[in-house]
Formats: C-alpha cells, structure tokens, sequence
C-alpha cells in the first residue's frame, strides 16, 4: 500500500446487525470524517466494498430498508437435514445465489479497483486456517461471498483454488492491520454491546448462551488491544484486557486514537438473520444515534 494510513475504519462481521454499521456511516460523512482505509469481515467485509464501490450512503440505506431474508438466501433444510443424518458429502443449511446476484446487480466492482480509499475484507482460509485480507484491487465478488460465508448456514467459496469462509470465527473485528498500518485514528464498529458495556448477569439458559455468543463476538477485538497494565502496577499479580476509551488503552496506544461505536442493548440471536426492512431501520436509527452520542467529541 503507496497511501499513508492517517484514519481507519473496523466494521465488524454480524449479520443482519450490519444495519447499525450504515447508521454509524451516515453519521460520519454528516460529520466529514473520512477514512483513508477501511476494513471489514463478513457483513462489515460487505459494507467496507459497497463504499469502495462508490455507493452512496442514501443508496446503501435504500438496500437495506429493501430487500428480505428471501431475497439473498433461501434455507435448504430437506437437503441439509439428508446429509447431516446420512454422514455423506457436506451440504450448507441455505442457498446464498440470491445474494450473489444482488450483489452483482448492486455493486461496481470496477469502480471498487480504483477506490481512492483502501478497501480490506477478511477471509478464512479453511485448510490453513489462515486470515487473508483482500484488497479491492482484487477483489471480486467471491471475495465478498466467502467473507460472508457464515460456516454451516452459508456454503464455502474457492478463491485461487483454496476454500474460504467468514473470518469471523477468529477475527470478527478485524482491527490489527489499522494498527499494523500505522493509523493514527481508529474507530471500530462492534455489532455488540459487550466490550463497550458491562453486562447484566444471565438467568436464563438462553441468557447464558447470548452472553456466550456476544463474547465471541467482541473476542478478537478484545484480544487485539495493548495492554498496559503495568502503568499501574508492575508487579500486579493479576490485570485486565483494557476497556474502550479508557486512559489505559489511549496511553497503551502511543499517540494513537481509537473509538469505538456499539449498541446500547443485547440485540439477540434473532438479530443476526434478521433482514427485513423494519429491523434494518430500527438498527439504521440505532447506529446513528450511537454514533452521534458514544464518538460525537472523538471527531475533530
């Protein structure tokens, strides 16, 4: 990459979450802060191209308040169901052509390669289990439908003949090459309220499970942040991964700025498959006015 890194973009992977995503971009162009690079995994892989692509943010909007579930995936549960019991050949839970037709009828991969902002999406490499990130000089739409593959529910996608699927398994927030690259101003969009929020104590079963998933939803993010707990305590016995906005993460960061923007409340797992028009506005609504309220003063 010839361009200075200066400001970085991280929209994490979430399904139909990606909604609060769009939100918080629309609050950002209001506001004239333009990143110089940005990258996604999964649906924020998705949402990182369509901006590359040249998409305005009120075409953006208008998909999302759009399209249904039934308009970019079609569940194949008789077919699922015969191999799973049967123990043969692998077959996914849905049909992912509609989306990969809306795709192709949305997006202008051509404008995408000459992207005046650099565009990374996140990939996993089944066999290898190795992280790839593409960038929109290469990126097609296999690219865009491997790093949405949600693993069992979506099927696998072959790039350069290797097995790809969302690397949201392992780097749902994919804030390290924003770091690796040197930029100076990062703000991360967590399709989660834990890491930016403290939990209420599970009671239910479900609960439990919720409170598990959102975990590992937040977890790579998590485990990416510097930690600096000996500026308190050099010999603590015992120290934490440091919160968002906290003076321990800002001085652990050297110079650098980081923000992030979450939901307020425990979207549930419904969220996630979610893609209807109404739950897209309300998560549309959601992201800009969390964005408006949790990085209004990060923005110069």
């Amino acid at each position: 990459m010839g361009k200075k890194i200066e400001r970085a973009l991280i929209l994490s992977g979430g399904g139909a979450r990606g909604a609060f995503e769009v939100g918080v971009i629309k609050y950002l162009e209001e506001k004239g802060w333009r990143p110089d690079l940005i990258c996604g995994t999964s649906v924020g892989a998705i949402n990182a191209a369509a901006i590359g692509s040249g998409m305005s943010i009120e075409d953006m909007i208008g998909l999302w308040k759009k399209y249904h579930r039934k308009q970019m995936y079609h569940f194949t549960t008789p077919a699922f169901l015969r191999t799973l019991l049967s123990g043969r050949k692998f077959s996914p839970l849905s049909d992912t052509r509609p989306l990969k037709r809306l795709i192709k009828e949305s997006f202008d991969i051509g404008s995408l390669r000459n992207s005046s902002t650099e565009i990374l999406v996140a990939a996993l490499n089944m066999r290898t289990s190795q992280i790839r990130y593409f960038t929109h000089r290469v990126i097609e739409i296999e690219h865009l439908m491997a790093a949405g593959a949600i693993p069992m529910l979506f099927p696998w996608q072959y790039i350069d003949g290797s097995p790809y699927w969302d690397a949201g398994i392992m780097a749902n927030t994919p804030i390290a090459p924003a770091l690796g690259l040197g930029a100076k101003e990062i703000i991360v969009v967590l399709l989660s309220p834990l890491g930016a929020f403290a939990a209420k104590m599970p009671k239910t079963h479900r609960e439990v499970a919720e409170l598990v998933f959102e975990q590992f939803l937040i977890g790579s993010y998590t485990v990416a942040l510097h930690n600096n707990s000996w500026q308190v305590g050099k010999d603590a016995a015992s120290y934490d991964t440091p919160l968002p906005d906290s003076p321990q993460l800002q001085l652990a960061l050297k110079g650098k700025r980081l923000a992030t923007v979450a939901p307020t409340r425990m979207l549930g797992f419904k969220s996630l498959l979610n893609f209807t028009p109404r739950h897209a506005e309300r998560l549309l609504e959601e992201g800009y006015q969390c964005a408006r309220m949790q990085i209004g003063r990060f923005i110069r």
